[in-house]
């Protein structure tokens, strides 16, 4: 998947990093996590707004413990819109891109809103993701997680584009894009079991298929 534009002319080249992105919770799983990873230059925390003292005290404990040695950063986010999370998360996995880095995902305890949002975000951006793991802290051990493939063609694409536009007409979508009734139809269809899109009171993209055209 090529680099957003945008995303390549606000992200400057540097030297090569090994970055660590995680959910935060207690500091005591991201610990392994950088052990057990090791080579990691930096880490990036997903955090909200006014976080509680658990996560304050876990950050604290991060840079008391690593902030001599390894880069550590905050990813401003949502702590329940998902859509936000996921593009928020994407946004900093292709500037890190970008500048040539090797990007690991980490996923710790904590709000299961974060965890779901960087998973979905390392998803759809599978192909600049080195691996994505989670920590058994009762054996000390990383288990690796699959890097599952969510992504769709390049028409279906468009067409949430012209919904997210406020095209709701079938037949205008069809001109617009120079495409067959049968194919919108199709997959219009398809992307309403999908989750893309809905048709309760007209076609309308959801926060999903809003992610999916980032």
């Amino acid at each position: 998947m090529k680099n957003h534009p945008v995303i390549e002319k606000e992200c400057k080249r540097a030297m090569k990093k090994r970055v660590l992105i995680t959910t935060i919770w207690s500091s005591d799983a991201i610990k392994i996590a950088i052990n057990k990873i090791s080579n990691i230059d930096e880490l990036i925390y997903l955090v909200e707004d006014n976080p509680p003292k658990e996560k304050i005290q876990a950050i604290e404990d991060l840079k008391k413990s690593f902030g001599d040695i390894i880069q550590i950063k905050e990813l401003k986010t949502s702590l329940y819109d998902i859509s936000k999370i996921i593009a928020d998360s994407i946004k900093k996995i292709d500037c890190l891109s970008a500048e040539g880095n090797e990007i690991i995902i980490h996923i710790s305890e904590g709000r299961k809103t974060l965890a779901f949002g960087l998973m979905f975000a390392a998803y759809l951006r599978k192909d600049k993701i080195k691996g994505i793991y989670y920590v058994i802290k009762e054996r000390n051990e990383l288990l690796p997680l699959p890097l599952l493939s969510f992504s769709i063609n390049e028409t279906k694409k468009l067409i949430l584009k012209e919904i997210m536009k406020g095209n709701e007409d079938k037949e205008k979508i069809m001109k617009n894009l120079d495409l067959g009734r049968s194919i919108v139809y199709q997959y219009i269809n398809e992307l309403k079991s999908e989750g893309f899109i809905t048709n309760e009171t007209g076609l309308k993209i959801t926060d999903l298929g809003k992610v999916m055209v980032i």
